[in-house]
């Protein structure tokens, strides 16, 4: 067996070399060093930084894609809006002509049996201060004169008129009316009625043809047409059917707005459909009357047209003003069994009446002389 060979060192290279022939400790395992420690922290963050950033980009993606859909819903929805809205138009215009074609039947009938026009000797028209003038005859609608008759102008509350006549063509008069909140907007001829409060429509008409009240005309459109506004498509298609070719209405109480207007002629012509009604001919020629509130208070309103206490015979019809129109008014007569009806517009106090009674007066004298030739 091979022994291993020991090795004789020197004593004093022992004690030069550290380590050699002294027993020496195994050195202490050395920490990590903190900048590692650092090191790997700040690598952990960046790690959770850049899975936020990916986050936020997908999330930012995510959202992008939610609006561009959404934007794609919202244009899809506008388009069937549009047409829903188209298809209404429409179904609205069908049934305008509709209600066109039987009101217009009725009327054609009714006016086939009026007495025939009549030729006639007289002097000469009046000279009147306003603008636009029209006289007619209440009975056979035949017109005795024209000023600037058919000129598109601004009418006032004359145009309630033409209100009145869809309200009583739709009947109910008895029927309860309750005030809608819409009141609250409407300014400045007021009967001060309240949101909530309940009428017949025959209380509140007369309130309208004797007063005036815009606070009464928008009730009683709303409550017969839902709005405002699909009440003057009544009142246009009305309108049309009974023979006002130049017309057109916005609103049912004539305060100013865009794209409205009618005519001497074509208010005459309102006038003489309303004439042949009773319970409207009735409320105009009120000199005044007791509007009663829900909660008893009493209010005497009187009646806007002078003449009726001016003149003998006048049994109506309708005071109107505004800036634009001026002084409006159209008169009613009625003597000896023969019924006139007289329209001013642009006109101003007190001129309007006395316009009014000269045109009345004029054409009652009028001498007849037999019916014209077809």
């Amino acid at each position: 067996m091979s022994r291993k060979k020991s090795i004789l060192v020197p004593f004093w290279l022992a004690l030069a070399v550290p380590g050699w022939g002294v027993a020496q400790e195994s050195p202490a395992p050395k920490p990590a060093p903190e900048a590692s420690s650092v090191s790997t922290t700040r690598t952990e963050e960046e790690i959770r930084v850049e899975m936020l950033e990916k986050l936020a980009d997908q999330l930012s993606h995510r959202m992008r894609s939610m609006k561009a859909r959404e934007a794609a819903l919202s244009a899809a929805e506008d388009a069937l809006a549009e047409r829903e809205k188209a298809a209404r138009k429409r179904e609205e215009m069908i049934s305008s002509m509709e209600e066109l074609m039987r009101l217009r039947e009725e009327v054609v009938k009714r006016r086939e049996k009026l007495p025939p026009p009549q030729s006639w000797n007289g002097p000469p028209p009046p000279t009147v201060y306003g603008q636009y003038a029209a006289v007619l005859d209440g009975e056979t609608m035949q017109f005795y004169h024209k000023k600037q008759a058919d000129t598109r102008v601004p009418v006032a509350s004359t145009q309630k008129l033409v209100t009145a006549l869809v309200i009583c063509q739709d009947g109910n008069l008895d029927g309860l009316a309750e005030i809608p909140k819409e009141v609250l907007n409407i300014e400045p001829t007021l009967v001060g009625v309240k949101p909530g409060e309940k009428y017949t429509r025959r209380q509140l008409l007369t309130a309208l043809l004797v007063k005036s009240g815009n606070d009464i005309a928008a009730t009683l459109a709303i409550d017969n047409a839902g709005s405002v506004e699909a009440f003057a498509q009544k009142m246009n298609t009305y309108a049309r059917f009974i023979g006002m070719t130049d017309s057109h209405f916005v609103n049912p109480h004539g305060l100013p707005a865009e794209g409205q207007y009618s005519t001497a002629r074509d208010i005459a012509i309102a006038a003489f459909e309303a004439y042949q009604i009773p319970d409207i001919r009735e409320m105009v020629s009120k000199r005044s009357y007791d509007f009663v509130f829900n909660d008893g208070r009493i209010y005497t309103i009187h009646n806007t047209n002078r003449v009726l206490t001016e003149m003998e015979g006048c049994n109506g019809m309708k005071t109107g003003f505004t800036y634009a129109a001026g002084n409006c008014l159209v008169c009613s007569a009625s003597v000896d069994g023969k019924d006139r009806i007289s329209v001013v517009l642009k006109s101003a106090r007190p001129q309007m009446q006395e316009d009014s009674k000269a045109l009345l007066n004029w054409s009652l004298g009028l001498q007849f002389t037999g019916p014209i030739p077809p």
